[in-house]
């Protein structure tokens, strides 16, 4: 795969750089929000002791899920 070969986006012409960041963006805005929507009722110290935690491991799966479609 090629990082530098352009590709369509909404009909527009775009490096495939510009897609993987804007992509990227969003899931980490989506996983960000989601935890904090989840893990709301927590006190401070609990709150980021689960974020902290949660996080890597939300990627680990996202890793994995993305090694078995390969």
């Amino acid at each position: 795969m090629s990082l530098y070969r352009d590709t369509r986006f909404n009909g527009k012409l775009v490096r495939l750089e510009d897609v993987i960041d804007e992509i990227y963006d969003r899931a980490l805005k989506t996983i960000d929000e989601s935890l904090y929507e989840l893990l709301e009722n927590k006190d401070d110290d609990e709150f980021y002791m689960d974020y902290k935690e949660a996080f890597p491991l939300i990627v680990e799966k996202l890793q994995k899920f993305h090694d078995v479609e390969d």
